[in-house]
C-alpha cells in the first residue's frame, strides 16, 4: 500500500526566458519587447518586480527613500515636524472626507520621530503599482491570462492618458465609466506607462509559468486590429 500522507514533490525549477511588452504613454514612443527569466516563478517573478521598480523610480519613491534613509538627526526632525503639519491640515492625507486630520493625526502625534519616518518611508517610499487582469486563466483560454501592470497613482499624478493601453483594456471586454461621471473631469482608462504580461496558471496541474506576449499582439497591426487577434477576441 502507498502512503497517501507522502508530501508531493515541488514543481521543476522553471528555467529559460520570456518576452513581456512595455507600451508607453506617449504615442510618439513606440511599443517594445522586454524579455527576463521565468526562473523566479510567481513567488518572485521578474516581470512584477520589474515593473515595480520602473514605477518606483518614475514616480521618485527612489529618490525619497534615499533622503528618508541618509537623513540626518535634524533632517529627521525636520520632515517629521512637515509630516505632522500635514496630516493636521484641512487637506491632510489622512482625511477623505476633507474635515481634517482628526484621528489619524491624533495617532501620528504621539509617535516618536523615528516611528513615524519608518511610516512613511514603509507606505510612500516603498515599490508598488497596480495590476490589471486583462483576461483570467480557464479551461477556454488553456488556462493563459494576462495582466497589465500600471503606476498606482498614475491618474492622481497626472501622468499622460494612455490610448494604446485602453484600447488593449477595452478590445478584452473591459467595460469603462463615462467621463461625465469622473469627479476628475478625466478619460477614464489607463495613465501613464504600462507592462502587459501572459502566463499560465492551472491550478489543477499545478502549474505557474510566464509565457511570451509578443508587440504585434496588443499594437493592433494585425488584420482585424485588436479586435481580430485571438486572446482579446476569446476575452470578449
Amino acid at each position: 500500500m502507498t502512503d497517501d500522507t507522502q508530501p508531493q514533490p515541488p514543481p521543476p525549477l522553471l528555467t529559460g526566458t520570456f518576452k513581456y511588452v512595455f507600451i508607453p504613454s506617449l504615442e510618439s514612443e513606440p511599443i517594445s519587447s522586454k524579455e527576463a527569466s521565468k526562473s523566479g516563478g510567481l513567488s518572485h517573478d521578474e516581470l512584477s518586480k520589474n515593473a515595480k521598480e520602473y514605477f518606483f523610480e518614475q514616480n521618485g519613491g527612489a529618490a525619497r527613500a534615499s533622503v528618508l534613509e541618509n537623513a540626518t538627526p535634524e533632517e529627521r526632525k525636520v520632515f517629521a515636524k512637515q509630516i505632522r503639519e500635514q496630516y493636521a491640515s484641512p487637506s491632510g492625507s489622512s482625511s477623505s472626507s476633507g474635515g481634517g486630520g482628526g484621528g489619524g493625526a491624533s495617532q501620528l502625534a504621539k509617535m516618536d520621530d523615528d516611528a513615524l519616518i519608518d511610516v512613511v518611508r514603509t507606505s510612500q517610499a516603498s515599490a508598488t503599482c497596480e495590476i490589471t487582469a486583462l483576461t483570467v486563466p480557464t479551461s477556454k483560454n488553456n488556462h493563459h491570462a494576462v495582466s497589465l501592470y500600471c503606476d498606482d497613482q498614475g491618474r492622481t499624478r497626472n501622468l499622460p492618458f494612455n490610448t494604446r493601453a485602453t484600447n488593449v483594456m477595452k478590445a478584452c471586454g473591459h467595460g469603462l465609466p463615462p467621463t461625465s461621471s469622473n469627479e476628475d473631469g478625466k478619460p477614464s482608462g489607463i495613465y501613464g506607462d504600462v507592462f502587459v504580461g501572459r502566463y499560465v496558471d492551472n491550478e489543477m496541474a499545478d502549474i505557474w509559468e510566464r509565457m511570451d506576449l509578443g508587440v504585434e499582439e496588443v499594437d493592433g497591426s494585425a488584420d482585424g486590429g485588436l479586435e481580430g487577434v485571438e486572446w482579446c477576441r476569446i476575452a470578449r
